[in-house]
């Protein structure tokens, strides 16, 4: 049976189309090496670890350093410490938050599919509504689906709506 941890972390690779190279699995701990066309991720899974603190994030930077990586992602089900979350983005470290759900967000009825628009898709959307991307709706950073697609701010989420009545509807938020 999977740990909440792991549920979380099935997700973000299978939404952010990740593919798993290897796997080390210890005690409380597993260690995925992912890749995405050329970059190359390290995830490290926590299990049932109550406090997350610097020294986690430090042991995945070491990690990624020695992989020479793009990133590292680290999924726990305990709190972060003020130290952690203020350090892992100098570190190449992001920190998925335990409020995550473990569940597939995308298979809930009234969840539209969305994907990360590309920088040439940015473009197009710029040229075709004659405006500038922070003009859309906005999203969090914070927010599960911009978690799972792994879309940082100043990115844009397309999402399509799919209607009984109106058939498909496509729309797009800004991630803030």
């Amino acid at each position: 049976m999977k740990s909440d941890e792991e549920k979380r972390a099935a997700l973000i690779i299978k939404y952010r189309n990740l593919k798993i190279t290897s796997k080390e699995a210890e005690d409380q701990q597993i260690i995925y090496h992912l890749s995405r066309g050329d970059e190359t991720y390290i995830m490290q899974i926590l299990i049932d670890q109550k406090t997350i603190g610097i020294a986690f994030v430090r042991e995945l930077r070491d990690l990624v350093e020695e992989a020479e990586a793009t990133k590292g992602i680290l999924v726990g089900g305990g709190k972060y410490t003020y130290s952690a979350k203020a350090n892992a983005p100098k570190l190449k470290v992001e920190l998925i938050p335990p409020s995550l759900p473990t569940f597939d967000l995308f298979e809930h009825e009234y969840v539209s599919p969305a994907e990360l628009v590309s920088e040439d898709g940015k473009q197009a959307l710029l040229e075709k509504y004659h405006c500038e991307l922070y003009q859309f709706p906005w999203i969090k950073v914070s927010d599960p689906v911009a978690i799972i697609l792994g879309a940082g701010p100043g990115e844009v989420i397309k999402i399509n709506l799919e209607s009984r009545t109106a058939g498909l509807s496509v729309s797009y938020r800004y991630v803030v």
